[in-house]
């Protein structure tokens, strides 16, 4: 455990894991509540930051007893029961590079879990939606593969948390995804998931848009795209899957369906934001089994990052002719902003790559 990752919190809550998030436009666009209430039902603070105790003191004798600007002192958010988040805790320039978080300010939150299940030892996982009703994601493999997309078997080689843990452990590594940060697990090793690898969308509206009319949206970016399957619903309303193969970079899936539940994240809008009418547009990559990696090759960045423009670009139409929300694979709302960011990525498509 590298010194700068040791002290990011106080000791009382050593040993936790940790949920570290820059403050950055994007932090500050969604704060670590609204990312708890889009998994946790209820989720709220029961002491909010700022609202009284000691703010925590800079470190190292030439800073003793200072307290930096802009520093609060940490509050208590309820995820669940037996579950919480204590913080904000600020961070020193060395601690967050050493998170590998972009350059500026941080700050971690401890996650608490009072009575966790038994550890067990990782399997191997096939496919199945992420349940974005809930937030929690299921994971995608293929054949055997252990999905360690997020480095929790790494994390965890002598045995994965269960239960609770689990699933705070799940909402903390998609929360830094979404903002750009980092997880501490166990207060020892660093999770840090790249925010361009969330490439799916899904768009929840109250309008019903047929096969015929979306294949012709999917065909203004993917010319050669056709019907799967088209079924009856049980309401007259027709389920469908269209899909269409790109030059270089796999396939782009559209899947239309009635759902029964709405993403969590949904509830705190205005219902005639979104509907039940789901539309998710997924990206088949020609390795699959990358998508159950932790570290996937340069080729396959570059093409996630190419087939991420292209989906939003679909969302943005779909959107635009339907109205309704979009919610990402990690279970969280899509703003017009977000939306933006994906259609000018920066330059350079991911600096966490490996070839």
């Amino acid at each position: 455990m590298d010194a700068p990752v040791a002290g990011l919190v106080p000791d009382a809550h050593a040993g936790a894991h940790l949920l570290a998030t820059p403050r950055s436009r994007g932090a500050a666009r969604t704060p670590v509540d609204a990312l708890a209430r889009a998994w946790f039902v209820g989720a709220a603070w029961t002491t909010p930051p700022g609202g009284g105790g000691a703010a925590r003191p800079m470190a190292g004798a030439r800073f003793r007893g200072v307290v930096p600007d802009g520093v609060v002192a940490p509050g208590e958010l309820r995820l669940a029961e037996g579950a919480r988040v204590v913080g904000p805790f600020a961070l020193t320039p060395p601690q967050t590079q050493a998170l590998g978080l972009a350059g500026g300010g941080a700050e971690a939150f401890a996650l608490h879990v009072d009575h966790p299940d038994a550890r067990l030892a990782p399997v191997a996982r096939t496919g199945a939606w992420a349940d974005t009703s809930t937030g929690t994601s299921t994971g995608t493999s293929t054949g055997s593969v252990t999905d360690d997309r997020d480095g929790l078997v790494r994390a965890f080689p002598a045995g994965l948390p269960q239960g609770l843990e689990l699933r705070v452990l799940g909402w903390a590594v998609a929360a830094a995804r979404r903002v750009g940060g980092a997880v501490v697990a166990d207060g020892r090793t660093v999770l840090t998931p790249d925010p361009a690898s969330g490439v799916d969308l899904t768009l929840y509206s109250a309008h019903v848009l047929g096969p015929d009319d979306a294949l012709g949206v999917l065909r203004t970016t993917v010319p050669g795209a056709g019907v799967v399957v088209v079924r009856p619903g049980a309401d007259g309303l027709a389920e469908y899957v269209l899909s269409g193969e790109t030059p270089y970079d796999g396939a782009v899936r559209l899947e239309a369906r009635r759902v029964a539940r709405v993403p969590l994240a949904l509830d705190g809008l205005d219902w005639r934001e979104h509907g039940p009418h789901a539309y998710r547009l997924t990206w088949v990559p020609t390795e699959p089994d990358e998508l159950a990696v932790e570290r996937p090759s340069g080729l396959h960045v570059i093409a996630r990052s190419r087939a991420r423009v292209l989906l939003a670009r679909l969302a943005a139409m779909l959107q635009g002719r339907l109205a309704g929300t979009l919610v990402d694979d990690g279970g969280f709302v899509v703003r017009d902003l977000d939306l933006d960011e994906r259609l000018s990525p920066a330059a350079a498509p991911s600096a966490r790559f490996w070839v």
